[in-house]
């Protein structure tokens, strides 16, 4: 059996276009040496296996510590944020969570 691997990590300068571009959108912030980050990395990535087209991003929060700290107010790790495809949050959770709970957060925020 293999080893899940966690998404690849994005620069939010490179991805923030996404935002409203009329799918919704996943930014998960997290921190390279935190076990509950990596864990919910791997599970973000489990859901792109299933779903390629749906935009979800891991954001490196000690790389890209201006835009978690200063635009996003985030103190805890991990962090995930959902938009709409307007581009409106409509979600934020901290913490890590199991794939089957991120599967009903997904349908009630349009993505299906």
């Amino acid at each position: 059996m293999s080893e899940k691997k966690p998404l690849p990590l994005h620069e939010y300068r490179d991805i923030k276009h996404t935002i409203g571009n009329g799918k919704p959108t996943i930014l998960a912030f997290g921190m390279s040496h935190c076990y509950s980050c990596l864990a919910m990395s791997k599970v973000f990535a489990e859901v792109l296996e299933v779903h390629p087209d749906y935009q979800i991003y891991s954001i490196d929060s000690q790389k890209d510590r201006l835009v978690s700290r200063d635009i996003y107010k985030l103190k805890e790790m991990p962090v995930q944020i959902f938009f709409d495809a307007s581009g409106n949050e409509v979600f934020r959770h901290t913490g890590a969570y199991k794939k089957a709970v991120l599967d009903i957060i997904l349908k009630k925020y349009g993505f299906e």
